[in-house]
């Protein structure tokens, strides 16, 4: 039966009819789109959803989200607000007495850049407190482990084991493990932790799924690995859709560790579904900015040549890249700093031609990403656009660097969290949260990107106040930015007949704003006036979210 919303004040992102009262939906897909009175008219036996007045909006997309990590984080220790060494120490011990004997203690988003005395722990406190339970803990950019004896034990490392490519196993002067592991050196004991049994992993998954309903976000990026996939893929044994397992579009993102099962399997990009989308293959270039491990043009200040660690050089790039391209993958390549940006932009150089080959081969557009893109060389912009690259990036992230750009303030040259820029210079630009990281809610992004400033709408916080964009330049970035990136621009993104009926209904205008305010050129009378606009888009509240024209969250 069909499904019309009336009495709405539609925001389309179609730029051909930007506003509409009314959205027909039938089977799945947006039927018709106008006023809503002459939808009523034409239109017999639909159900009637009346939206009185409020703004309907397409379903906002996470374009980068670790989608089992996330729902495994509801449930593991939580460190985000603890502000010494000590106090983090007693909270994992507390979390343990409530596990069953022998289960790791996981979990973490320790930030010890707020800690009273800032500096990396290391396992001394957590060998005196939990001397025979395994204990991994990531910190809040989740490029560095911090764990105990037991689990440098279980994973075999000792003295002698040598940090592998890509990864440090920090050492104290003795030569002994500290317990800290960087980049891929954390790997090790990561592949170790034992996975929750399925049906507990499902069940996280269920309630993560419905808190990103309730936050307007119809479909995720899940650039988790392959236990990922299991997860999705019981859930959708349980059906798909309102009442089933899997409550929303998802786009399946694979590690290079994966690749030889990808090709076993025949994984190409683009295959699935419009509820699960194989994506393509994720690699690393460098690390993060809070572990000073994201690679950059210039040292970190208080070095002299430090420069943060190029996990992959470009030419493995071009080989990594060349073997997923081989195999039908697009990929999706992690950079923050301004050197990793500027080596993938090269490898990409280089293995155009290839790329090119791979699409005829497989008679399919392999669309590629950098992931985070938070510092640019600003020449590299125009690389960007020229050879197509999606910018795929995470507006929360700028604003909860503030404290580090302070400490670890890099050449202010760079292009800095420039998701203007970019999108000025004809950019692909999609945004996520990159959750857990940051928490998923896409509206404080949106905020992010207004104001660069911290969530608590300080505006004497703002880091460099010209590189803000608008509201409805941050939601197009959510939805039409995200379905570009995962090649689905012709299926969703927009209102517009045709397209996947994914659509949310919100208490307040994110784009049109109060007196005084644009949130479409992101142009204010004030400073307050952008603020007060600002704060309203992060407060808002979601009433409904519909996902192939049925209702999957109803507050």
């Amino acid at each position: 039966m069909p499904t019309l919303l009336t009495g709405a004040n539609v925001h389309t992102l179609d730029p051909a009819h930007p506003h509409a009262t009314g959205v027909l939906i039938d089977a799945g897909r947006i039927a018709a789109v106008g006023d809503d009175a002459q939808l009523r008219a034409t239109t017999s036996g639909a159900d009637i959803i009346d939206c009185r007045g409020q703004t309907v909006l397409p379903g906002l997309v996470d374009a980068h989200i670790h989608a089992t990590m996330y729902a495994d984080s509801l449930a593991e220790v939580d460190l985000r607000q603890v502000r010494s060494l000590p106090d983090a120490v007693e909270a994992v011990r507390a979390h343990a007495e409530s596990l069953p004997p022998g289960v790791w203690v996981t979990g973490g988003r320790w930030d010890c850049n707020t800690w009273e005395t800032p500096g990396q722990p290391d396992r001394e406190l957590l060998d005196a407190a939990l001397p025979d339970r395994p204990v991994a803990l990531w910190s809040i950019d989740y490029h560095t482990l911090w764990c105990n004896g037991a689990a440098l034990r279980a994973a075999g490392i000792d003295e002698h084991t040598p940090s592998p490519r890509g990864g440090e196993i920090v050492r104290d002067a003795d030569g002994q493990a500290t317990g800290i592991l960087r980049e891929d050196a954390a790997t090790i004991v990561e592949r170790l932790v034992p996975a929750p049994p399925i049906e507990m992993r499902m069940q996280r998954m269920r309630a993560a799924q419905q808190q990103w309903l309730s936050e307007g976000l119809t479909g995720i990026h899940d650039i988790d690995g392959q236990i990922s996939s299991g997860t999705w893929a019981a859930l959708r044994e349980q059906g798909i859709g309102a009442g089933g397992g899997q409550l929303m579009r998802v786009v399946k993102y694979l590690r290079l560790d994966e690749l030889d099962w990808a090709k076993g399997i025949a994984w190409r990009t683009g295959d699935g579904d419009a509820w699960f989308t194989r994506g393509g293959l994720k690699l690393f270039s460098d690390g993060a900015l809070g572990s000073q491990t994201s690679f950059m043009s210039s040292p970190y200040p208080g070095t002299c040549d430090h420069y943060g660690m190029e996990i992959a050089s470009e030419d493995v790039l071009c080989e990594q890249i060349t073997d997923a391209l081989m195999s039908g993958l697009s990929l999706a390549i992690h950079a923050i700093g301004d050197q990793a940006n500027h080596h993938v932009l090269s490898a990409f150089a280089r293995t155009r031609s290839i790329s090119r080959e791979a699409e005829r081969i497989y008679s399919r557009r392999l669309r590629h990403r950098i992931e985070h893109v938070q510092f640019v060389q600003p020449d590299d912009i125009a690389r960007y656009a020229e050879l197509g690259i999606v910018a795929s990036m995470q507006p929360r992230h700028c604003i909860s660097d503030l404290h580090l750009l302070e400490a670890l303030r890099p050449d202010p040259q760079l292009a800095a969290y420039a998701w203007g820029e970019m999108a000025a210079a004809g950019v692909p630009v999609a945004f996520g949260s990159d959750g857990p990281v940051e928490p998923s809610d896409p509206w404080a992004a949106i905020y992010a990107a207004m104001t660069r400033a911290d969530i608590s709408g300080d505006p004497s916080t703002t880091f460099q106040p010209h590189r803000r964009i608008s509201a409805y330049a941050a939601i197009e970035a959510h939805t039409a930015g995200a379905a570009y990136a995962a090649g689905r621009e012709k299926q969703s993104g927009r209102i517009m007949s045709g397209m996947d009926a994914d659509l949310i209904v919100v208490d307040t205008d994110p784009i049109t704003g109060h007196a005084g305010s644009d949130g479409m050129t992101g142009t204010y009378e004030s400073e307050e006036a952008l603020f007060e606009h600002a704060c309203a888009v992060r407060d808002l509240q979601v009433d409904l979210s519909i996902v192939n024209g049925e209702v999957a969250f109803a507050r």
